[in-house]
């Protein structure tokens, strides 16, 4: 999959967000529906990182062998929210240990960068996503802004870039 594939999944979320500020005002008589809203964005916002994994994952195995590319596109079909960091680890040691060196070597670079640069961790906002994501598909639970929500997602987004990055 190439970076310009992951990127354009990836901007799905953003380009909904923007319809959201566009078609729905922030006045007081919005807030539980902009709530509501925010929490189906988190929830499209996992859905996409769960797309960028499964095409990475099954990328890079049909890149090695067809076979091996139906088999992984066959285990990764459904992959439920089973993305968080430990998992992506493991997928990347499933596959090769180079890979997965390379996957830690990257986040462990761009999070030294990025912390310099703007104070946070996109590991934590990556974790904090697949959290609202769950709080808000599991429960209802509405515990973001579209703001906030954005601004952890354009953080957050780092994680599968690197991921991809690890499989090339």
């Amino acid at each position: 999959m190439s970076k310009s594939d992951i990127k354009l999944i990836l901007a799905r979320p953003d380009s909904l967000a923007l319809e959201i500020k566009e078609f729905v005002s922030e006045d007081a008589k919005t807030i539980g529906f902009r709530a509501d809203l925010a929490g189906l964005l988190v929830v499209s916002m996992a859905a996409s990182y769960e797309a960028c994994v499964k095409e990475t994952l099954m990328s890079y195995a049909a890149r090695h062998h067809a076979q091996f590319g139906n088999y992984a596109q066959n285990q990764f079909a459904k992959l439920n929210s089973r993305i968080s960091m430990n998992e992506l680890n493991g997928y990347a040691r499933t596959f090769d240990s180079k890979v997965h060196k390379r996957f830690t070597e990257l986040i462990s670079h761009r999070k030294g960068r990025m912390k310099t640069k703007i104070g946070r961790d996109f590991t934590d906002a990556y974790a904090q996503i697949l959290s609202w994501r769950h709080d808000f598909a599991h429960a209802g639970i509405r515990n973001t802004t579209i703001s906030e929500a954005l601004v952890t997602h354009r953080l957050a987004k780092r994680v599968l870039l690197a991921f991809d990055d690890a499989f090339k």
